[in-house]
């Protein structure tokens, strides 16, 4: 089965100092965390002329839109969330979005290849029997803030009409190879 790495898409004016009134505490957002948090939050922000509010934000934390969070929703009936409205004082632009906690899974590969530094990963390599049936993750002590998603998934958000992603295919190696 192919994954794909799924990120804020690069280019486009997004939201930025989200949080900046530091209404959520994103240390806690864990599945144990979560029950700190109200159901709704206001989180202040700042939005560029002619921006654009894509279906998915990485950061400061993995934040959907209400169609992203519902397909996630039908993959993974429990996948604990709380709501955001991101606004900006200034200008009254605001959006909802919503602040899931997908399960984390220790699936790196030995495969990964990095810099010559060796302080960048260049190609991810997943171990594909770690992962079992999971449609949407996150990678533990990865050091990105995204989201890794079946095939399958991806196409059901994309025949949605979501926008303002990067796909990247992600490369996979059975465990005895790794």
């Amino acid at each position: 089965m192919e994954y794909f790495l799924i990120e804020t898409g690069e280019g486009n004016r997004v939201p930025y100092n989200i949080n900046k009134n530091r209404a959520i505490d994103i240390r806690f957002l864990t599945r144990e965390g979560i029950r700190r948090f109200p159901r709704w939050n206001v989180m202040e922000m700042n939005f560029p002329m002619e921006g654009f509010f894509p279906d998915l934000l990485c950061s400061p934390c993995i934040m959907v839109s209400r169609c992203f969070m519902e397909t996630t929703l039908m993959y993974h009936a429990g996948t604990p969330y709380i709501g955001a409205k991101l606004w900006d004082k200034e200008s009254g632009s605001s959006a909802t979005y919503f602040l899931p906690i997908f399960e984390e899974i220790e699936c790196l590969s030995d495969k990964c290849q990095y810099n010559s530094i060796g302080n960048r990963m260049t190609e991810l390599v997943l171990a594909k029997d770690k992962i079992n049936a999971f449609a949407a993750f996150r990678i533990k002590d990865f050091k990105r803030n995204c989201i890794v998603g079946r095939l399958d998934f991806v196409e059901s958000l994309l025949r949605r009409g979501i926008q303002g992603i990067k796909l990247t295919e992600v490369g996979m190696v059975d465990v005895e190879q790794a």
